[in-house]
């Protein structure tokens, strides 16, 4: 059984010193006083100066969308009435620097020391190793704690001492692993470093607009935001829905999942705590012979190795949010179709399923699992539409958006790794609403139009006869559309468009031009014998040069080509054809509301795309994109394979979904930031 391991907090331990120690405790996705490690080791050693910092223009392209940032705001209300029962308020700042609020913030109370947890994604990994690194230059001692996952993306590594590529590799190596989850109490009490500086009230932070007010009202309805309300949400799903999730979470009607996503994005929730209690419930019905039980909490067990596989990949592969982890995409020749783009995102595509999705999604900021497989494959598969566009539209209105989730949801998609959905694969949705709404209850719910047509046409109405239809009150092309596109024809253009990307890729290599003599990628597994991604070594690495002496501070990955006989060249990468550029441009000059009809959406934030606060010195040159550029693999799972993975897919199951492009001004100023950062002896 997992152990428990308390520790009772400030009153236990505080020593006679203690009180000179005034710590500042920067909050960011880890909104709770349970287990929270930087807040628990803060308070052990004396005062505390709780503070959440929004600045907007860090932000940039991942500027949250409306459904996010209301959640934020609702639950940095909850966390500060928890800190200031507890003794501490929690100071909130707006602000155009980060790093200079640190600094107004240690200067009024006097603090020595800033703690926090870690975050993983590529953004957050520069923002704070360069806030670490300036605070250290000051003299101010800086710590980083895991409170997002049950390994640390550094812990987890292959025979060879090397990143894993493959989810059951890699899941199959943690649960080999010896885990002993920490559980730390809420402090019984903090005391409060005393300081005068310039706070902002919640309204002030301008996380929710005046006209986004009569929207978000209807989500308070539905969800309870909060450190506390999670505490409720996950007892309820454990006590509840965990013994039948393997066999309800395949149906799309309904709250068939655990619905903790925002609750763990925001960190409201502990992954480590979620982990006990499902282990503790499969202990429990295994010892009774529950074999229904026991095979849902696995079940449940592997969407928490799907999350925990998103950090392990995006951190290990910090490029990923731009591009696939193999190279199978990079000619692939995309329609950028403007008008497509805007019936998917709109619900008219004429396909229920689809369709009902999301709208869905527009409405409430959520979809089940396997209609976030579904409405993603058709925009990938039928509609050619680049994937990053997806992406994009998800960050700005799902209300569980979440970068490293969606980074591997939105990859297994589009075929993009190793173990994913296969590029030729293309699922008919009228196969896929008899399969999963069989009784087209789901469809007539999002689809008022088409609520009193016969299940035995709801999900192809193109072929009901005339008579149906009338009665049904649909008319085709009028009051709901005609199919977008004929299936077997959209299956068609998938074949060409596949056939016309091996083609450019052949020619590519033929010609000579990608050749880069001086570059070698090692090949990372041995399933996919062709593939070729960077090695990330994560064995054998000196530790981190001294901010702190603690192990368990964030660390940095690294890459290295190291040269072997067996090595594959990797063709250096040519200008490729590149419809994304619309997005780079801002769609909206084209069609204003392509870019998001999401209102509060990063398109508000244009302005601040090119003003990255990641700053760049012009001496370097290097690019981590030119590291990332990886073979096809033909590696072929059966269509029930597929079908399990998807159901346990991080931006399908409730564990969470996002992600965003960022525009190239700013991807490359991070790519070559983070290549500086990697190239040092393993970071802090």
């Amino acid at each position: 059984m997992v152990g428990f391991k308390l520790e009772l907090g400030l009153l236990c331990n505080m020593d006679s010193n203690s009180n000179k120690n005034k710590t500042i405790v920067w909050f960011r996705r880890d909104l709770r006083i349970e287990d929270n490690p930087a807040l628990a080791a803060a308070a052990r050693e004396g005062s505390v100066f709780p503070v959440f910092i929004w600045c907007p223009k860090e932000e940039g392209q991942f500027y949250p969308g409306r459904v996010s940032r209301w959640w934020l705001k609702q639950s940095l209300a909850h966390l500060n009435k928890s800190l200031i029962s507890l003794g501490a308020e929690l100071v909130l700042i707006k602000t155009s620097s980060t790093l200079d609020a640190l600094l107004e913030c240690i200067n009024a109370v006097g603090a020595t020391k800033v703690v926090f947890n870690h975050l993983y994604d590529p953004v957050s990994l520069v923002r704070d190793h360069n806030i670490k690194e300036k605070l250290v230059e000051l003299g101010i001692s800086v710590q980083s704690y895991n409170g997002d996952l049950l390994f640390e993306p550094w812990e987890v590594y292959d025979d060879s001492g090397n990143a894993f590529t493959t989810f059951e590799a890699y899941w199959e190596k943690c649960l080999q692993m010896p885990l002993e989850p920490v559980s730390i109490l809420p402090p019984w009490k903090l005391l409060p470093a005393s300081g005068t500086m310039t706070k902002f009230s919640i309204n002030e932070l301008g996380l929710e607009d005046d006209s986004e007010k009569s929207s978000n009202a209807l989500l308070g309805r539905a969800w309870s935001p909060g450190w506390s309300n999670a505490d409720k949400a996950l007892n309820e799903f454990i006590e509840e829905n965990l013994l039948d999730y393997s066999n309800n979470r395949l149906s799309v009607g309904g709250n068939n999942t655990s619905l903790l996503s925002p609750y763990l994005h925001f960190g409201e929730l502990s992954v480590r705590k979620v982990f006990q209690y499902a282990r503790m419930k499969q202990i429990l019905w295994t010892n009774e012979g529950n074999s229904v039980g026991e095979q849902s909490v696995t079940s449940f067990i592997r969407a928490i190795g799907l999350r925990e596989y998103s950090r392990y990949l995006c951190f290990n592969f910090p490029f990923t949010h731009e591009r696939s982890l193999l190279d199978n995409l990079k000619y692939f020749p995309w329609q950028p179709n403007a008008a497509h783009f805007k019936a998917w995102r709109q619900g008219r595509t004429g396909y229920p399923l689809v369709d009902a999705g999301m709208r869905e999604l527009w409405a409430t900021g959520w979809m089940h699992n396997r209609i976030r497989v579904i409405v993603s494959c058709f925009a990938v598969k039928v509609l050619l539409i680049p994937w990053r566009w997806g992406m994009k539209y998800f960050w700005d209105t799902l209300l569980d958006a979440d970068l490293e989730s969606d980074i591997l949801g939105w990859q297994y998609i589009s075929g993009s790794i190793p173990d994913g959905h296969e590029l030729e694969r293309l699922d008919c949705p009228e196969v896929q609403g008899s399969k999963f709404d069989p009784e087209g209850e789901y469809v007539r719910h999002w689809l008022p139009e088409l609520a009193r047509l016969s299940t035995e046409w709801i999900h192809h109405p193109w072929d009901a006869p005339e008579s149906v239809l009338k009665a049904s009150g649909v008319e085709l092309g009028l009051n709901y559309p005609k199919p977008i596109i004929d299936i077997d024809l959209a299956r068609e253009h998938l074949t060409k468009a596949i056939r016309k990307m091996w083609e450019l890729d052949a020619a590519s290599r033929g010609s000579g031009s990608n050749a880069a003599a001086d570059e070698e990628v090692f090949d990372n597994s041995d399933r996919v014998e062709t593939m070729a991604i960077p090695k990330v070594v994560l064995k054998g690495r000196a530790p981190p040069s001294c901010y702190t002496n603690s192990s368990n501070d964030q660390r940095v990955p690294s890459f290295q080509n190291l040269k072997n006989t067996n090595n594959k060249k990797r063709p250096k990468s040519i200008q490729e054809e590149n419809p994304e550029n619309l997005l780079k441009e801002g769609i909206s000059r084209a069609d204003e509301d392509l870019c998001s009809t999401a209102e509060s959406s990063a398109a508000k934030k244009q302005t601040t795309s090119s003003r990255n606060s990641f700053y760049v010195p012009d001496s370097f040159s290097m690019s981590i994109g030119n590291a990332s550029q990886c073979e096809t693999s033909d590696l072929m799972r059966t269509e029930q394979e597929q079908d399990d993975m998807e159901q346990h897919n991080p931006s399908i199951d409730g564990f969470g979904n996002t992600v965003f492009v960022m525009h190239h001004t700013t991807a490359d100023a991070t790519r070559v930031q983070m290549q500086h950062i990697f190239s040092e002896r393993g970071g802090c």
